[in-house]
């Protein structure tokens, strides 16, 4: 039996790496989800709701959903200290897993006008794998009704690390996901998390009347994979509406929307049209974003970035 699970276990990493954790195209407006370091580097506590349905019209498709919150302490003449939670769900058919996480980080004034910030998150994974609503038919391994009763967990520690420099008009910052490689026990002789490294980085310059142009990028590097790159453009009009576009190598574009509904209440949408394979199959995916910021008055403490807000 566990020979078997290993088996699976093997065989969905090869397929879908890059799934071990979600993708999301709105990665500008979740900065705090990809990276700790971001912990605090608003002006006013964060809180980010968001949900991601991929494939649409494909069974057991890949569902991604996210919530975090973050904010300053310790706020000193030119440094903060940043603390914040994160929790994540994806589900894909049999397997599925579980993450809460977490994090703080260090600002500190490196210029007049920007900021760098280390940032740590700990945190646990819990994976699930339903053993019962895997089929395949051409080999009956899976008849035995005692396996079809299976449902796995594993649960293990996860450490997370990020850097970020930031100012007014553009941020940087790298994180390495899953940092520690730890082993899943239990599961084959060589069975662990991959580590994660992501980079991500954005600009926003005014054009005049209104118009700010805002590009960004983030590349996510895994062992054995190929990277994933996001090129993405929007354009905001006087902080209440923008509208963007962009392309993922090896899989197609991305439309964006965000909207500045209220004054501290904000909906991004996005839509990934597939132009590889999958799009005879797997339609399309969509997903959404709710930011909630709570400010104090008259808190003016960091340095805010209008890149990633």
């Amino acid at each position: 039996m566990r020979i078997l699970l290993s088996t699976f276990i093997c065989l969905l990493a090869l397929e879908s790496i890059a799934q071990q954790i979600p993708q999301f195209s709105h990665y500008t407006l979740n900065a705090f989800g990809i990276n700790p370091a971001v912990a605090g580097s608003k002006p006013c506590l964060d809180l980010k709701l968001g949900y991601r349905q991929q494939w649409t019209g494909v069974n057991d498709a890949p569902k991604s959903a996210f919530a975090n919150m973050h904010g300053k302490i310790a706020k000193g003449k030119l440094n903060f200290l940043g603390l914040g939670g994160r929790v994540e769900t994806d589900n894909t058919g049999p397997l599925s897993y579980t993450s809460m996480d977490l994090a703080f980080a260090y600002h500190m004034k490196v210029t007049r006008k920007s900021m760098f910030s280390a940032g740590m998150a700990l945190g646990f994974h819990q994976w699930r794998i339903d053993a019962g609503a895997i089929i395949l038919p051409e080999t009956g391994f899976f008849d035995d009704p005692v396996l079809g009763e299976v449902k796995a967990q594993f649960l293990f520690p996860t450490v997370d690390f990020g850097l970020l420099w930031y100012r007014e008009d553009r941020f940087i910052g790298l994180t390495m996901v899953n940092l520690a490689k730890l082993k899943v026990q239990d599961v084959g002789d060589d069975s662990y998390l991959n580590p994660h490294m992501v980079l991500t980085a954005g600009k926003v310059t005014e054009m005049g009347d209104g118009f700010f142009f805002k590009p960004s990028t983030n590349v996510r590097f895994i062992p054995g994979s190929k990277p994933s790159i996001d090129i993405t453009a929007m354009v905001d009009y006087n902080d209440k509406i923008s509208l963007g576009l962009g392309a993922r190598n090896g899989f197609g574009l991305i439309g964006l929307l965000k909207i500045d509904a209220f004054k501290y209440v904000t909906i991004g949408y996005a839509y990934d049209m597939s132009l590889s394979q999958m799009r005879f199959d797997g339609r399309h995916t969509h997903e959404i974003v709710l930011g909630i910021q709570a400010c104090a008055k008259g808190d003016s403490h960091g340095v805010p970035c209008a890149a990633y807000d």
